[in-house]
């Protein structure tokens, strides 16, 4: 049980580090190699998370709670061209 605690907790440090290189990538000016570290750090910290052991929460972090979720963003339909109901001429 005690190799079982010991292996978690340094998980939980992993994922710690981890988490705390995704909030300095961000900073990073936007570039395909910024976008490349992003999806690295991604992929490790699910890769971290599937490794545990016993099943854990994230730790809290300021950052993220202090975050807004973003509004889905909805895309109005096209109109579609050569409409026959077209707008009659004014008076």
């Amino acid at each position: 049980m005690q190799d079982v605690n010991r292996t978690n907790e340094t998980l939980r440090q992993f994922l710690r580090v981890e988490h705390n290189r995704l909030h300095c990538v961000e900073q990073w000016p936007d570039s395909p190699y910024k976008e490349a570290v992003l999806a690295t750090v991604h992929s490790s910290l699910e890769r971290l998370e599937a490794a545990a052991i016993e099943p854990f929460e994230r730790p809290a972090c300021t950052i993220c709670s202090a975050r807004r979720p973003q509004a889905p963003v909805i895309m109005f339909p096209t109109r579609p061209k050569g409409s026959s109901a077209g707008l009659r001429p004014a008076a």
